[in-house]
């Protein structure tokens, strides 16, 4: 009998270990959080939005929240009541620790798991890229040096810096090829990678990450870049015009066309307008064109960007919300904005991803001989 129960008691472990391997929980501990504040699991959904999927009620500074397994291999964040700051992490088998305290949410350490340390350990390498940054400039802000002197240091340090991070993104990879944060860190770098880049990129991990979120999201992208990279017809598309009429990209054909995706909101748009409209007053004479795609959902705000910043020259919208999920930008695989494309007179891609003194520099290369 004493035998009987033995075996039992073994049984009852056996299925309480089993039920514990098949949780992913999150147990966390912020201080200056007294009495009772809400937490949000929030799941990103697009650029600018996010969904909250659980809530729970933080008592004192502690809480849990237990993640289904149909959530797992993502990044969430959880966000406090009305703080502004959240905390991310990754959810997965096992038990998760989140330590903070509501003064500095976003210095929260969260750990007890592979993917969260290791992503653990990014943040505080991010945070020491982020204070040399901040040293450099600052030396640099406080020289005697001239403005353009400076401007040429300051984007040396953010090349040296991105390279680093770059390099710890790719070691990760390297190191371990079942990473979800290595994955994400691709995935987060996804408007700055081309589509033979990503098919690289995605030849670094195991097979059994083919069915996780960023994984099929990379593979899209690339399956979009290939349809959009130079070389290839430009997809053709209709917007609304300023005047309520309708214009086709198609209709451009004839002459080399600068094609760019903006938005009034977008300030690095707005200050890319300055090269753009450079390149049209030289070039427009001699065969160029601009064509200028927004994704702005609210007309009034369009057409005053457009006047505020003296843009001549052809200008379409959808006028539907969603920015880069309405279906033009779709189609162009936009991930961010300003992005720009360059196109010849019979409709094929001559470039993309140019800005700025790169674009002068290629569009002025075009008509140097004519």
């Amino acid at each position: 009998m004493r035998k009987f129960g033995g075996l039992m008691y073994l049984l009852c472990m056996l299925i309480l270990s089993s039920c514990s391997d098949d949780v992913c929980r999150v147990d966390g501990k912020m201080s200056d959080f007294p009495g009772e504040t809400t937490v949000y699991l929030l799941r990103r959904t697009g650029e600018f939005t996010r969904d909250t999927l659980i809530q729970t009620v933080m008592k004192d500074g502690s809480f849990r929240v237990d993640i289904p397994r149909d959530l797992w291999g993502e990044q969430y964040s959880l966000k406090f009541g009305d703080k502004r700051s959240s905390v991310e992490f990754f959810a997965e088998q096992g038990n998760v620790r989140v330590e903070g305290n509501g003064k500095t949410i976003y210095d929260a350490e969260v750990t007890g798991t592979p993917e969260n340390d290791s992503w653990d350990r990014y943040q505080k390498f991010t945070r020491e890229i982020s204070r040399e940054r901040s040293r450099l400039m600052k030396e640099i802000g406080g020289s005697a040096d001239p403005d353009s002197v400076k401007r040429v240091k300051y984007g040396q340090i953010f090349e040296t810096l991105d390279a680093k991070m770059n390099h710890y993104r790719d070691s990760l990879a390297q190191a371990d090829v079942n990473s979800v944060v290595a994955l994400f860190l691709y995935y987060q770098s996804l408007q700055l990678l081309k589509h033979d880049e990503i098919d690289r990129t995605l030849e670094k991990f195991t097979p059994q990450l083919a069915d996780n979120r960023y994984y099929k999201e990379l593979k899209a992208q690339a399956d979009i870049l290939r349809k959009i990279a130079p070389g290839v017809m430009a997809p053709d598309f209709e917007v609304k015009t300023v005047d309520d009429g309708t214009i086709k990209l198609s209709s451009f054909r004839g002459k080399y066309l600068v094609l760019d995706f903006w938005a009034s909101w977008c300030a690095p748009c707005r200050e890319e307008t300055v090269y753009i409209k450079d390149i049209y007053n030289k070039f427009h004479d001699a065969g160029l064109d601009v064509f200028s795609v927004s994704l702005d959902d609210k007309k009034a705000a369009w057409l005053k960007a457009i006047e505020e910043d003296g843009m001549t020259w052809n200008h379409g919208c959808q006028l539907l919300k969603g920015g880069k999920n309405t279906p033009v930008a779709q189609l162009y695989g936009i991930d961010g904005i300003p992005a720009i494309w360059v196109i010849d007179p019979e409709g094929k891609i001559l470039a993309q991803g140019l800005k700025r003194e790169e674009l002068v520099a290629f569009c002025t290369g075009l008509f140097q001989n004519k």
